[in-house]
């Protein structure tokens, strides 16, 4: 397309000309009347608690599966994939104990000692 040509050069200015006579309206914000609600510390606990200690169960429970796989395969002579699934779970194993350890802690531990004094 040519753009130094006097048709465009005149649909251009004419185009220019009404959309700064007719600016275009601002629409409305989907989120002018959102507000974020704020839960109060106890129901923050209790989410983040059921949040880590599901998350360290689903692990766990993941675990108790590709245990199950482990040794089905083993029991068909199928060493390979019975050793992978017996990596895979121990370190679901080590993910899910872990998760649910770090829970327990943020709980007990973190949450009712002071904060630390900050520079």
């Amino acid at each position: 397309m040519n753009r130094d040509n006097d048709t465009y050069r005149t649909v251009a200015d004419r185009h220019k000309g009404w959309s700064d006579a007719n600016p275009r309206p601002r629409s409305r914000s989907a989120l002018s009347n959102f507000r974020i609600p704020q839960p109060d510390d106890n129901v923050e606990k209790a989410i983040g608690t059921a949040l880590g200690f599901g998350v360290g169960a689903f692990l766990l429970l993941l675990a108790a599966v590709t245990f199950t796989a482990s040794r089905s395969w083993g029991a068909i002579d199928r060493s390979g994939a019975a050793v992978a699934y017996a990596i895979a779970t121990f370190f679901l194993l080590l993910g899910g104990l872990g998760g649910i350890a770090a829970t327990a802690n943020h709980l007990f531990k973190v949450i009712p000692g002071e904060a630390p004094h900050h520079h």
